[in-house]
């Protein structure tokens, strides 16, 4: 018997008539009874409640530890720390259906951090903000767990107790938080945790998205300011839904939101399961905030699904009304408009009614909109949508809007779909002019030649009065383009030139361009890289496997004449940039991930390499599909999964995802006799 079973037994043969082996045999009768899932003491406590007997015990002896004394096991624990970070209090259904609540907390002290459970109405400390971030407390009655992480955990339960700023003298060598409260000017994307209070200027609803692993993310979007600067802050997982109770003019403050480079490498504010949002702070946090003002939103902080927004932008190009049919059979009408400030470029399209108000638009007017929304557009970019709700008006008195600057890019870092293109590279090859016939038989030109800088390469395509440039440039010659906009091309995205393009010929240029050999060298460069060697805005060549194939539709459509992707399934489609009703060509794309055992990443196909992924021409691939609309079963039988590829092309962040993706330009399929050629010319070289 163990020492507390053999006290009770001394305390019943004491108190009773009962001799001592009675005794046991009545604790070890109770225990068979109890089918034995009882304890000798549990049962020995039984036999003396019985016989009238209360048990006598002695309380355990209160320990004042440090957070480096805690472990598993242990039990009536008295701990003073500083709250280090707060996580919200979440509900959970236990087994027999009932709810109930539970909040973490991280308490530190001049030994370390554990994290503590808060459970039940314990958990209200957190949800009452009664504790705040910072604040030093005094935990008692508290036990010891493993934690799912395996480190110890300490748990609070109804009979436990805290105390707010306690007298006690393990609270003076406590040290200070190491995550500081900073302002939006301060931010910086080496600082890893940091709290701030903002203003919401705008805020998104919550928006799914499919990962590369096929699973369901959330996210939604806040702006905020302070008297400093604004910053945008992406708000991921379940605490996206939290945004549905925030309003514009909202005061908040995140604790340990995490800094990273976001758009225009401007540090960002991300809030995940770590992070903590505060409605309506104390008011001497809020008291130097700006106060909410309705303003007019700048073109780079329209965000995705804002559901209303007001913005003065210049017209940049208008096209024409396109009309449409719905799914219950009513009729619409549809006209589409860029827009720009100086801070960039966006697509707004007016809808039925508001037809007429867009009709009236010409390039240069100055539009100002109120109670407009935006949306997920093509390219996964926000476009604003106007509706009946939309208040319009047209060249308004003092309102000016800013001129557009141009986006300055590195070939690497080059993509599908951006406007107001400023690059400079040196050329590699260059093609002769050739004349071509459209569609409504009007005559034009065209021309291409491969540029290339200290990042990579790429294909530049000059249209119309700017093809007979070509004439003029020499292979070596240094080029600069203004105001080109770019398409998804057969071997990666392209550049393309329009009318207000500006091509400069060997201009006087900051940018430190490679001699036309290392260009070369670098473009017939054929050793493999790993891939957690890629770094962004740079080219690579990978060898791996394929270990996964995103199964998306692979083909996409694309005007004849410029290459730029038009949204219509239609036989023919209105092209924005020709301004005409074309019939689209199709293009491929296909996504997969290669791992080559270092790392994995994503890879993007466009055109001839990804029909090489799957083995077929494009018209091949759009007749199988025709007759077979399991995606799943098409990308099955391309026996793509598990096969050993190659894959030059440039290294850019998906900014959406954050993460690093390959756009690839070349793809191959290693064989072993000319990998062995490869191998050996390398020991011959070195």
């Amino acid at each position: 018997m163990d020492e507390e079973t053999e006290k009770i037994i001394r305390q019943i043969v004491d108190e009773t008539d009962l001799g001592r082996e009675e005794v046991t045999e009545k604790i070890e009768r109770k225990q068979e009874e109890l089918s034995g899932f009882i304890t000798a003491e549990g049962a020995a406590n039984i036999v003396a409640r019985n016989q009238g007997i209360t048990p006598e015990r002695e309380e355990p002896e209160v320990r004042k530890l440090l957070i480096e004394d805690l472990s598993e096991g242990m039990s009536n624990v008295d701990i003073v720390g500083r709250v280090s970070r707060i996580f919200e209090p979440r509900e959970f259904e236990r087994k027999d259906g009932s709810k109930g609540k539970v909040a973490n907390i991280v308490l530190m002290d001049k030994t370390g951090e554990i994290r503590t459970v808060l459970w039940g109405k314990m958990s209200k400390l957190v949800s009452e903000r009664e504790i705040q971030k910072g604040d030093i407390i005094q935990i008692r009655g508290a036990y010891i767990k493993r934690g799912q992480s395996g480190n110890p955990e300490l748990h609070l339960g109804r009979r436990g107790q805290v105390e707010v700023h306690p007298d006690d003298e393990r609270t003076e060598d406590l040290p200070s938080l190491s995550d500081v409260k900073i302002k939006i000017a301060d931010l910086d994307s080496n600082l890893e945790f940091v709290d701030i209070v903002g203003r919401v200027i705008a805020v998104t609803a919550p928006r799914e998205f499919e990962r590369s692993d096929k699973s369901v993310g959330k996210v939604s979007t806040l702006r905020i300011i302070d008297e400093t600067g604004q910053s945008r802050v992406s708000v991921w997982g379940d605490k996206a839904d939290q945004v549905e109770d925030i309003e514009q003019g909202d005061a908040v403050k995140l604790e340990s939101a995490s800094v990273r480079e976001g758009l225009g490498k401007t540090p960002e504010l991300h809030i995940d399961w770590r992070s903590r949002i505060v409605k309506s702070p104390e008011p001497e946090e809020v008291e130097k905030l700006p106060e909410f003002e309705k303003k007019l939103l700048k073109i780079e902080e329209i965000e995705p699904d804002m559901p209303v927004l007001s913005l003065a932008a210049k017209v940049q190009r208008t096209f024409p009304v396109k009309e449409f049919d719905r799914e219950d059979g009513s009729s619409g009408r549809v006209m589409n408009v860029v827009l720009s400030d100086e801070t960039g470029t966006i697509r707004a399209s007016f809808w039925d009614e508001m037809v007429d108000d867009g009709k009236k638009l010409s390039p240069g007017d100055v539009i100002l909109l109120e109670n407009a929304r935006s949306a997920l557009g093509l390219r996964d970019r926000p476009e604003v949508r106007i509706g009946r709700s939309t208040k319009i008006k047209i060249n308004p008195e003092s309102i000016e809007i800013g001129e557009m600057k141009p986006t300055q890019i590195k070939l690497s870092g080059l993509e599908e779909g951006l406007e107001s293109i400023e690059v400079a590279g040196r050329v590699v090859n260059l093609s002769e002019v050739k004349e071509f016939t459209r569609s409504n038989k009007s005559e034009g030109k065209v021309s291409s030649f491969t540029l290339g800088d200290d990042t990579g390469t790429a294909r530049v395509t000059l249209w119309g009065s700017k093809a007979d440039m070509a004439n003029r440039i020499e292979e070596g010659d240094i080029v600069k383009i203004e105001e080109a906009y770019s398409v998804s091309g057969n071997y990666g995205p392209e550049i393309h030139t329009a009318e207000r393009s500006k091509v400069r010929i060997n201009p006087s240029i900051e940018e430190d361009i490679p001699p036309l050999e290392n260009i070369e060298k670098k473009v017939t460069d054929q050793t493999p890289k790993k891939i957690d060697d890629a770094e962004e805005n740079t080219q690579i060549k990978i060898r791996g496997t394929v270990v996964q194939i995103l199964e998306r539709d692979p083909i996409f459509k694309v005007c004849p004449q410029c290459g730029r992707k038009v949204a219509e399934e239609d036989i023919e489609a209105m092209c924005e940039k020709c301004e005409e009703v074309v019939e689209p060509e199709n293009r491929v794309v296909v996504n997969v991930i290669v791992d080559d055992g270092s790392e994995n990443i994503r890879v993007v196909a466009f055109g001839e390499p990804a029909e090489k992924l799957l083995g077929g021409t494009t018209k091949e691939i759009s007749e199988v599909l025709k007759r077979e609309d399991n995606l799943s079963k098409f990308y099955g039988e391309t026996d793509l999964v598990g096969r050993e590829i190659t894959v030059e092309g440039g290294v850019k962040r998906d900014d959406y995802f954050d993460q690093l993706e390959i756009r690839a330009k070349a793809i191959g399929f290693p064989e072993p006799i000319e990998e062995t050629k490869r191998i050996l010319e390398k020991l011959d070289r070195d």
